[in-house]
């Protein structure tokens, strides 16, 4: 059985490198147990073949040797981006949000509303996620990325973006021509965590408590920023369902860089199809986010998270509150390593301008659009800033009348 499956899968690599593992299943005649032999064989095979052609998931420290540089995304040294510590990112402090005297927390509300107006990015700090646990995950991710066999990576490798488990690496997938500069675990954790790598054993408690801490710090300023729009503090949550939110937990390895020029692009300009990002990194600095027209290097305070505003915040706010563009640059003698925990609307909500936001139904910025749909649209494509955003955007042709075609 087993070398009858080896040829198979063998000659599906040969004839179909790119056959995605969710259409393995409309292979004929085969059983359940044969299909999942066959899908781990396909799997190994597919990763054995990048790995001889010298795109390994843990490349060497220049997996560009030997002059083959152009493969990879450099960025021009005028576009590196300025920022650091003095660049003016907002900061937002939770515990004055949620503790603070009436007159703190009304002030602290309207700072929160401009940051999402002004750079849809802000600092969250005195956050209450303890940073011991901060530093469990990002290690275990760590290991899962960097230690486990190629063998037990392969099951996840080939995964579409509604599976609920994926490792893959910008160095063999290959976007307009340019690899990027980053290997990645991503996995749902909310409403249920159904599917983890048994390996390293501590992953699924871990990940577990961290997705219950930072769901509820998103949560909470989800309530805050509903406020913030002079809305109850219960409206957007309500609007997305956000009790049966749909969350994901992410990590991002960028190894040092060693392509051309100085800098290169771990990740390209994008926005987030969810709700609220919240990141934190390992010390090394390589977020970017674009305001007023030029990229900002996002330095952050000591224990600080970055919050993100995703595509739905844009949409349910009506486009008041803008989804940030940001990429990931890389560069120096250091890994980056980021970790993110996104909170998204249930996967079968419609997402819309919240109707308090637009003056009889005429200025909506936005259509409904189930999230389960807008989430495939955009992860089906490639990343280009926000343009998925424009599926749900209203159009309007040049009197201001809506376009119904």
């Amino acid at each position: 059985m087993w070398p009858c499956l080896v040829m198979s899968a063998a000659l599906l690599v040969v004839l179909r490198r790119d056959l995605p593992r969710k259409h393995l299943h409309r292979l004929p005649s085969l059983n359940p147990i044969t299909l999942r032999r066959l899908r781990v064989v396909y799997c190994v095979l597919s990763l054995r073949c990048t790995i001889m052609a010298g795109a390994s998931l843990h490349p060497p420290t220049d997996p560009c040797a030997n002059g083959e540089r152009s493969g990879h995304a450099a960025v021009p040294s005028s576009d590196v981006g300025t920022g650091g510590e003095d660049a003016g990112i907002p900061v937002v402090d939770y515990d004055v949000l949620v503790n603070g005297a009436a007159d703190q927390r009304a002030q602290a509300i309207r700072d929160l509303g401009r940051a999402c107006e002004d750079w849809g990015f802000f600092m969250v700090i005195n956050h209450g996620v303890p940073e011991d646990l901060k530093e469990a995950v990002m290690e275990t991710c760590r290991e899962l990325l960097l230690s486990l066999p190629a063998e037990e990576k392969a099951e996840y490798l080939e995964a579409g973006p509604m599976d609920p488990v994926r490792i893959g690496s910008g160095f063999y997938s290959v976007v307009d021509g340019a690899r990027y500069w980053r290997d990645y675990f991503k996995m749902f954790v909310h409403p249920e965590l159904l599917h983890c790598p048994a390996k390293p054993a501590k992953l699924r408690d871990v990940a577990t408590e961290y997705a219950v801490k930072t769901r509820h710090l998103l949560l909470s300023l989800a309530t805050a920023i509903s406020e913030s729009l002079g809305l109850d503090g219960d409206r957007v949550r309500e609007a997305m369902d956000l009790e049966s939110c749909f969350q994901i937990l992410a990590a991002n390895h960028y190894p040092p860089y060693a392509g051309p020029g100085d800098v290169g692009l771990g990740l390209p300009p994008h926005s987030d199809h969810g709700f609220l990002t919240l990141l934190f990194q390992n010390g090394v600095d390589g977020l970017q986010v674009e305001h007023d027209g030029r990229w900002v290097l996002a330095t952050p305070l000591p224990g600080a998270f970055f919050v993100i505003a995703g595509d739905q915040m844009e949409i349910v706010s009506n486009g008041r509150y803008k989804s940030t563009l940001h990429r990931a640059v890389v560069g120096g003698e250091r890994a980056r390593m980021s970790m993110v925990s996104m909170i998204s609307p249930c996967l079968d909500t419609v997402v819309e301008p919240v109707p308090e936001l637009a003056q009889d139904g005429q200025g909506l910025e936005f259509r409904g659009i189930r999230y389960r749909d807008y989430m495939e649209h955009q992860q089906s494509n490639k990343l280009n800033g926000n343009a998925a955003l424009d599926i749900a955007r209203v159009q309007r042709d040049i009197s201001g009348a809506e376009n119904c075609d």
